[in-house]
């Protein structure tokens, strides 16, 4: 299954229906003025250090500077956002940059309108491949032949994992693949039922505390500083309150400024964001935020990546533009 089928096909039924509903009701409330005078949004964002954006730039005050009451919702998988931002039950939600191309693709009307993380450039970065000392791999060209475990067959880590290693020299069409849990990832690979892992934090530390050893960041060479995930929205709703969209792309950006200059407030605001315990939270790589609104530049790198390393259909593929709502 490519992945524009695979990252949306869950969503795309229950999206046909919510969006039925929302034509028979309108829309909700939520954007109209609170008693302080702010308008209220409900954004929706994973249980990851890549949520200490909303948290932080709500704490500084910036969200309140551009008059938005913001509240956030801890989503459990992507594929949940695009179903509740068309039935209005959120307003803004972070999915990787694939999902929201594919979901653009299969003509679900979302549209990108911040960034959230973007590609660490460093040789040791927010993600990474690990690999078990059993396995005897060293280097990326001694993957092939080998299995790398990840959390979706023709996913973004599946893909940058693949892309990496063509830019290393790497013969990556000799890698195997296989689709472990989230959860299940680093037991997997501790236990030597794999021979990698595309982990992200603080899965990267804890598998390193384990003795794991970390191959290479498969950012680095893909999508530096380029957006990795990404704050989306409903094309309705963008149509109707331009204001509030504009305002909470100001206020993140802002936050994201702030928290990419003081990782030790990044740091404690995890503490209370996330589940993540304290010695792994205090050693881990923290993740880049972007500071800029997503260029077409970069949706177009990722649909090219997505086209030669994840199965995409180039003949369903959207424009840039599309996907950023022009």
């Amino acid at each position: 299954m490519s992945l524009t089928s695979r990252a949306v096909l869950g969503i795309a039924t229950t999206a046909a229906l919510l969006l039925t509903q929302a034509a028979c009701t309108g829309s909700p409330g939520s954007s109209s003025p609170a008693a302080t005078g702010s308008t209220s949004i409900t954004v929706g964002n994973g249980p990851f250090l890549s949520n200490a954006d909303l948290y932080l730039s709500e704490r500084k005050g910036y969200f309140g500077e551009v008059r938005l009451k913001t509240a956030v919702t801890v989503l459990t998988a992507g594929s949940n956002a695009v179903p509740q931002l068309l039935n209005n039950g959120l307003q803004f939600a972070a999915v990787d940059v694939a999902t929201a191309i594919a979901a653009v693709a299969q003509h679900l009307p979302i549209e990108v309108v911040a960034p959230n993380t973007v590609g660490s450039p460093g040789e040791r970065g927010f993600a990474g491949v690990l690999v078990s000392p059993k396995s005897g791999v060293t280097s990326p060209a001694g993957l092939a032949g080998k299995t790398v475990a990840v959390n979706q067959l023709n996913g973004t880590a599946m893909i940058l994992t693949r892309a990496a290693l063509a830019n290393a020299g790497a013969d990556w069409k000799r890698v195997k693949f296989t689709e472990v849990d989230p959860p299940s990832l680093l037991p997997t690979l501790v236990a030597g039922r794999v021979d990698g892992a595309a982990l992200g934090e603080p899965g990267v530390t804890a598998a390193q505390s384990q003795g794991m050893t970390y191959l290479f960041n498969p950012e680095r060479d893909t999508i530096p500083g380029i957006a990795a995930f990404v704050y989306i929205t409903s094309a309705a709703y963008a149509r109707a309150h331009r204001d509030v969209v504009t305002s909470f792309q100001r206020a993140l950006l802002k936050g994201h400024v702030y928290a990419n200059a003081h990782p030790d407030e990044v740091r404690t605001t995890a503490k209370t964001s996330t589940q993540v315990p304290a010695p792994l939270l205090a050693k881990a790589v923290l993740p880049v935020f972007g500071e800029k609104a997503v260029q077409p530049r970069e949706i177009a790198t990722w649909i090219a990546l997505l086209e030669q390393y994840g199965g995409f259909d180039p003949a369903k593929a959207p424009t840039p533009a599309a996907v950023l709502g022009r």
